[in-house]
């Protein structure tokens, strides 16, 4: 009969390493501790139910196969993040999508605080509910899967997790001011977008396609 994921695998039961294992990174209790936040992330990066759900699966096999082989003392789910992140990028890999776009001729003029330095046309405010914030949503998501790798997560993390920039740059591993290059550019990326999106319902021609 095949384990499943609330039950000890054969090869921990057998182990006399299996004490090792961290009780969060248990079977018991990985799925119920972690499993939606892993979900949710996987649901963010990915944009859709069925790449997550793969993402999850994935990444709970991986969690429990390298279990031994975490060495912090406080909460894993930095690592299980990390865990998450790669496997949401294999996804990306092997589905067939629009071809990641370039963002290195973007302008980086940004404040101190993060902000753009560049002056910017307000857009407008889309509703809470109905078929514009459905076009709207629609907008930003493809916007997040157009992103490269290293791209696509820095505005994840940051903007949808509610992360920190020095929390995030340590999960991507990637020295705080080259995270925040990657997140100010994915940033314009996006807005371009939105700013296309308002252009286009106004009749006018988009100017970022």
């Amino acid at each position: 009969m095949p384990w499943s994921l609330l039950d000890d695998p054969p090869e921990s039961r057998a182990s006399p390493m299996a004490n090792d294992v961290p009780e969060a990174l248990a079977p018991a209790t990985l799925l119920e501790r972690y499993g939606e936040r892993i979900y949710g992330l996987a649901r963010r990066l990915t944009g859709n139910d069925v790449d997550a759900e793969d993402v999850l699966q994935a990444t709970l096999v991986k969690v429990l196969e390298r279990a031994r082989d975490f060495r912090g003392e406080s909460d894993p789910f930095g690592w299980i993040y990390r865990i998450t992140l790669n496997e949401a990028r294999e996804v990306f890999r092997r589905r067939a999508r629009r071809p990641a776009v370039s963002l290195d001729a973007l302008p980086m003029e940004v404040e101190d605080d993060g902000h753009f330095a560049t002056a910017f046309r307000t857009l407008p405010t889309p509703p809470d509910s109905g078929p514009i914030a459905d076009e709207v949503k629609r907008c930003v998501r493809e916007a997040i899967e157009e992103l490269p790798d290293g791209y696509r997560e820095t505005v994840v993390l940051v903007d949808l997790e509610g992360l920190g920039y020095a929390e995030a740059a340590q999960l991507l591993d990637l020295h705080i001011n080259a995270f925040k290059t990657r997140l100010h550019r994915a940033r314009l990326h996006l807005r371009n977008r939105l700013q296309d999106f308002w252009d286009a319902r106004q009749g006018r021609k988009p100017r970022h396609r």
